[in-house]
């Protein structure tokens, strides 16, 4: 049973006491929240020698007053999935100025630390997190940072926290490896590789925790420049051709930004593990990030002389359709993707925007360099594929109109891959009928190429959400074509 909180009832006279109070302060006071969003120093370390565990240390520009909360994230972007991050913290220790110890208590539901009491000031929030039992315990193989031997992977949102209330000041990093370890942050905008060391800026938390960290003698890099250039880390259980590999990804990465026509950011990082698997976990799931993505894979899915046929259309497929995540969603996304909410899963409206028209992007940036016959077998393969996703689901699953499927798939995407599979294949086959109908009606000369590109237009231009009857409007509007009965049958249940 659920426990009752009786706290939250209103009651009308101490509200309008308060409402009459904040008029009588000083407005200074009023919007002192805001006003601590200052710079916050991270730095990281890991001391090596088969040391399961990373330190952390945040730092505040300027002493804050107590009480505050360290927040460690239970959830990430595209994700989908509740990820208690806050299980694997261990010796939190926060400090005044003049060296002095302040009290640290988690909270016993929320992934919440707080700091302090009243009258006390903080100047730095130190804690450690326990990396090996991460991986150990979280059993979905993109979900968990790594350390093997000479190998550090860390995805940013799994070992960061943040002061709640300074989410959005600018960040400086720090990482610090054993002195001959190459080290890499993801945030740095030129993909630097340099030894025991790596500095990196952020705009705010949500970049900050969108990054990722490699570091290792077992990792091999290639840097490849293009339009937006590309570094390539991998680390291999197995035999791969790491030369090979990166060609790939430089292809799939030229195709995608091809296909969206912009730059938006300098440089991105593919982050391939290819591991021996582990009893119980689980494979072959891949993840998007601001610049870069994780790719983490069994060690068959190496790419080498050995491969099957079909294996590199696969994996330029797997790498364009989560490169084409940093267009859409990162720069172009609808309902409930942003703000993000890092405690808990966000209830999303538009994930079949995210993964259909993401994916759908992905495939078609690869189709514009193959031969006209490829490209059409390889098409209408997918589109098959996709429909037999929809017609082999539950009929529970069928009825339901996307947004509430969407919502289901909020925490349930991967976990129950029913509603993963559902979500994007209802959103890759709406992106299908409209490019359809848009080449059809305008002899070639428009494509929902087109209308991606108006709408990371519109978006770079408002920064906010899109709500399904803008997005619709958009594609309309910048290809000429109505698309509004195709958006409207989707959105019900049309294959119930």
């Amino acid at each position: 049973m659920a426990r009752q909180n009786h706290s939250g009832i209103v009651r009308a006279i101490p509200v309008l006491l308060s409402a009459f109070l904040l008029i009588l302060c000083d407005p200074a006071n009023v919007c002192a929240a805001p006003s601590r969003a200052g710079r916050v120093a991270y730095e990281l370390r890991y001391a090596g020698a088969d040391d399961p565990r990373v330190s952390l240390r945040v730092i505040p520009d300027n002493p804050l007053p107590a009480p505050a909360a360290l927040v460690i994230p239970r959830s990430y972007p595209g994700g989908y999935s509740f990820v208690p991050y806050d299980d694997f913290v261990e010796d939190v220790h926060a400090f005044s100025p003049d060296g002095r110890s302040i009290d640290c208590k988690k909270d016993a539901d929320g992934p919440r630390w707080a700091i302090g009491r009243e009258g006390e000031r903080i100047s730095r929030i130190e804690y450690r997190v326990n990396v090996s039992r991460m991986e150990d315990r979280i059993r979905a193989s993109v979900e968990s940072s790594k350390i093997r031997k000479n190998y550090v992977g860390l995805l940013g949102y799994s070992v960061f926290g943040y002061i709640d209330g300074l989410e959005q000041g600018p960040i400086s990093l720090q990482v610090d490896g054993p002195g001959d370890w190459p080290v890499l942050s993801t945030l740095d905008p030129r993909a630097r590789v340099l030894k025991g060391t790596a500095k990196a800026q952020a705009a705010n938390y949500d970049i900050l925790a969108d990054s990722q960290i490699v570091m290792g003698p077992a990792v091999r890099f290639r840097e490849l420049p293009g339009k937006i250039d590309l570094l390539v880390a991998v680390y291999s259980e197995g035999d791969e051709d790491v030369d090979a590999e990166s060609k790939l990804a430089r292809g799939a990465l030229d195709r995608v930004q091809e296909y969206f026509g912009d730059t938006p950011f300098p440089a991105y990082a593919v982050l391939l593990e290819l591991l021996q698997p582990r009893e119980g976990h689980v494979y072959n799931f891949s993840q998007e990030h601001d610049t870069s993505g994780t790719f983490s894979l069994s060690v068959d899915r190496v790419t080498n002389g050995h491969s099957a046929d079909s294996h590199n259309y696969s994996a330029l497929f797997n790498y364009a359709h989560h490169m084409a995540h940093s267009w859409v969603p990162k720069r172009v996304w609808g309902v409930g993707y942003r703000p993000f909410n890092w405690e808990l899963p966000p209830v999303i409206e538009t994930i079949w925007f995210n993964e259909g028209f993401g994916r759908y992007a992905g495939m078609q940036a690869l189709a514009a360099g193959l031969p006209e016959g490829e490209q059409k077998t390889r098409r209408e393969r997918e589109m098959t594929r996709t429909r037999g996703f929809l017609d082999g689901a539950p009929p529970f699953i069928k009825r339901m109109p996307l947004t509430l499927l969407s919502q289901e798939a909020s925490f349930l995407y991967a976990s129950d891959f029913r509603t993963g599979m559902n979500i994007f294949g209802r959103g890759f086959l709406m992106a299908a009928e409209m490019d359809d109908r848009i080449q059809a009606q305008t002899g070639g000369k428009k494509s929902l190429r087109d209308a991606f590109r108006a709408l990371l237009a519109w978006s770079a231009k408002n920064q906010h959400a899109l709500q399904v009857e803008e997005m619709t409007r958009i594609i309309s509007e910048s290809t000429g074509i109505d698309v509004r009965d195709i958006v409207a049958r989707w959105m019900e249940a049309p294959l119930q």
